[in-house]
Order: structure tokens, then sequence, then C-alpha cells
């Protein structure tokens, strides 16, 4: 019944709109209403099409090649100048041919030589765009930094190893993990900081006798099979009643205050540190970095 009275309520509308489109079109169709093609009757409605834009022309003279700088047209020019003598003196050496390509050659050279000169004019007259004022490279002043940031590194790690620490992967038929070991007990031992090593194959370590075997951890950190590696785990932040970030603040050696980046994790937080063999210093360095520094900062 539904649908009967759905199709007859639309048989009707389909009548009446046949029957004022008869009405209408007895009389001449104006402009207005023929300008969707057909003569549209008082009941249906059309709006004007927009016309379809046009893509604009650049011309030589149109605005938008007018905003080009002309320095990259004349370098883009010198460019494939530069690149068809090199290649004509390639392929046709001559004393003229690899004169013509030396000149150029020469140009581009003094060209790159002004903009340096133009450069360490501009860093040394704007201290606050001369990075070596951050990180020196003056051998005289290189000293005094390196100390000041390795007193901090150290005063740094210490302090928060109590939330961070070492997992030691190793294997017994890996060569260099033999080198690694010592080197990594020697690191948790100066920085107070607890090492816990995993045996990949199950093998014995003399200098961690309480290594674990992999029981498919390491699967299921995503470590790669390259050993030795050294990951490090990092307690949790967030306070586990209010959800608040509580973040460990270290006074460095000149009493300035170093952060140890939030681990945002309610479980923790474990990192990828690196695999092969790596020294006392290169460990504690990438950990400082890792753990206080965010990225671009200290590069």
């Amino acid at each position: 019944m539904g649908h009967r009275r759905s199709w007859s309520i639309s048989a009707a509308v389909v009548a009446l709109a046949f029957g004022a489109f008869g009405a209408a079109s007895a009389q001449a169709p104006s402009q207005e209403q023929t300008y969707c093609g057909r003569d549209l009757g008082q009941w249906f409605y059309c709006d004007r099409p927009a016309p379809p834009e046009q893509p604009e022309e650049r011309s030589e003279n149109s605005p938008l090649r007018s905003m080009r700088a002309p320095e990259i047209a004349e370098l883009e020019q010198f460019q494939k100048e530069l690149e068809e003598a090199r290649n004509i003196a390639t392929w046709r050496p001559s004393p003229e041919t690899v004169e013509t390509y030396y000149r150029l050659q020469q140009v581009a050279l003094d060209k790159g030589g002004m903009f340096a000169d133009y450069y360490r004019r501009l860093v040394w007259t704007n201290p606050e765009l001369d990075y070596t004022v951050k990180r020196p490279v003056v051998e005289v002043a290189k000293h005094g930094w390196t100390d000041d940031r390795l007193a901090d590194r150290d005063l740094f790690l210490r302090n928060v190893s109590d939330k961070v620490g070492l997992f030691y992967v190793y294997r017994g038929s890996c060569g260099p993990c033999t080198i690694a070991s010592p080197i990594v007990k020697s690191f948790g031992d100066r920085f107070g900081m607890s090492v816990s090593a995993i045996s990949a194959d199950g093998a014995p370590n003399q200098h961690f006798p309480s290594a674990r075997r992999d029981q498919g951890q390491l699967q299921q950190w995503g470590v790669r099979q390259m050993t030795p590696a050294l990951l490090f785990f990092q307690s949790s932040d967030v306070d586990p009643r209010t959800g608040e970030v509580r973040p460990r603040r270290v006074r460095g050696a000149n009493g300035q205050m170093m952060e140890l980046l939030p681990c945002r994790k309610r479980e923790g937080c474990l990192t990828y540190a690196g695999a092969g063999v790596m020294s006392l210093e290169d460990i504690a360095e990438r950990l400082f970095v890792l753990l206080s520094k965010e990225p671009g900062t200290d590069f």
C-alpha cells in the first residue's frame, strides 16, 4: 500500500511538471528561461553555470612572471652555460674549450667566495647568529666547554641512575661482545646504574654472572640480531594517582638546571641506544643526549 501511494505521488508530481511545461511552452521562451538549454517553466529553477576557469597564460609581462627574482633567471642561465661548457670540454677537449669552461668555473668560485665572506662577516657582527658561542670550535675555548659538559654529564647520569637502567644484549659466539662486556660493566659501576645482561644464545658471561637467557623479550622489544647491543629503560614520570608528569631536575656543575626528559608511558620507556662496541665515553654521551636534550638543541 505504501509503495502504491509513493508511486501515485511521484506520478502526480511528474504529471504536474509536464502540465506546467506544456503551459509554459505555449509562450515564447525568454533568454532567462532557456539559459539552461531548455524551457524551464515556472516550477523549475536553474542557477546560471559559472564559466569554466581558464588557466592564466604566463606571458613574459604577466604579474606571476614579474614576481620572479631576476637573479634566479641569471643563475639558471649561468648554470646551463657552465654545464654545457663542461660537457663540450670533456667531449671535445682543446685549449679553447677547456679555457672556456675554466673561466666560467672561476666565475662560480668567485661568487662562492664572495658569499662565504659575507656569511662570516654577518656571523662576526651578530653574535646571536654565531653558533660557536654556543659550542666553541677554537681550541682554547673548546677545552673549557668540554670540561663543563663532561662534569654536567657525569652529575646528570649519577643523579638519574635510580630512574634509568641498562639492558646489555650479548652472545657467547660474538667476538666483539668479549670487548664490550667489561666496558659496559665499568660504565654501570662508574655511574651507579644497574645493568641487566641478556644472553641471546644462552651463553654465560664472566662479567655478568647473573645474566639471563632470552625468553622472547628481545623479539618483543624489536632488538635486531646484531650484538652487542644496548637499550636503556626509564621508569615512568606519570603520577599514577593524578596522571600528571613529574619531571626530574638536576643541578649542573655551574649551577644551571638540567631536566630529565620525562617518560610519559605508565609502563615505562624502553629505548634502543645502539649496537656494536662502544667506549665508556660514547655510552655516557649517548645516554646524556637521549635523556636530557630535546632534538635540535644540542647539535
